[in-house]
């Protein structure tokens, strides 16, 4: 995959070296000149010091043969402006904005005529204030979260000193609002469970669930088996 990238802080930094890790071919516009000869010192990305604001800095960047742009820089109003200019340069570019103030993406979205020059609206500072809020609530899950539907996906390791080792799903007595949608033995092999599936004495188990079914989930994937708290007495 072609990858733009408009922009090339932290954000757009680590994105890039992410892409580029998994085989994907990137180029990068930077405004800041430092910044754009720094990262060309950093990066397998052709760097391009330019305003992506511009039409020509983008057809320089060969934004007709891309097949991803992403605006990351911190200015909502010019990673607007990039991805209808892109879009406008490519109509089968796929659009990534970025949206530092909650209060734009929540505008952007609800503006039908904005919306078809993106695909996907992101705010990072959001989902941190998010991640950062759920991690001091229930504290103690890898997780992925969905925060319009007010639910995450955790990961919770098992072994044999749980109480739910070994034990059916259908056995388990999840709450509600709690999906087990893969489970992985000690080998680290997949399996897409059912009701008749069994647990493995050792691996993971990957839950979806609502976040307010995460307390209960936790105590009962995580309680102990019995006398295992006095073993060591």
């Amino acid at each position: 995959m072609f990858v733009i990238i408009m922009g090339a802080g932290r954000v757009g930094y680590l994105v890039a070296r992410m892409l580029e890790s998994d085989g994907h071919d990137v180029t990068i516009i930077e405004l800041n000149r430092e910044r754009a000869n720094e990262l060309a010192n950093h990066l397998n990305a052709l760097v391009i010091e330019g305003d992506a604001t511009d039409p020509r800095t983008l057809e320089e960047a060969n934004i007709r043969n891309a097949d991803a742009f992403a605006a990351l820089t911190g200015r909502d109003d010019a990673n607007l402006l990039a991805c209808i200019l892109a879009k406008h340069l490519n109509p089968k570019v796929r659009t990534s904005l970025r949206i530092s103030n909650p209060q734009n993406r929540r505008i952007f979205e609800e503006v039908t005529d904005l919306r078809k020059y993106f695909d996907f609206v992101i705010s990072p500072e959001e989902i941190a204030a998010e991640y950062i809020s759920r991690n001091i609530v229930t504290p103690g899950y890898e997780r992925v979260l969905f925060p319009k539907e007010g639910a995450e996906i955790v990961k919770f390791e098992i072994d044999e000193n749980k109480e739910i080792a070994g034990k059916y799903v259908r056995d388990l007595h999840l709450p509600k609002d709690a999906l087990i949608v893969a489970i992985y033995d000690s080998k680290g092999n997949l399996i897409i469970p059912s009701g008749d599936t069994k647990l493995p004495e050792k691996g993971q188990i990957i839950i979806f669930a609502k976040n307010s079914a995460l307390e209960g989930l936790k105590s009962l994937i995580e309680k102990p088996k019995e006398g295992e708290n006095n073993s060591n007495d």
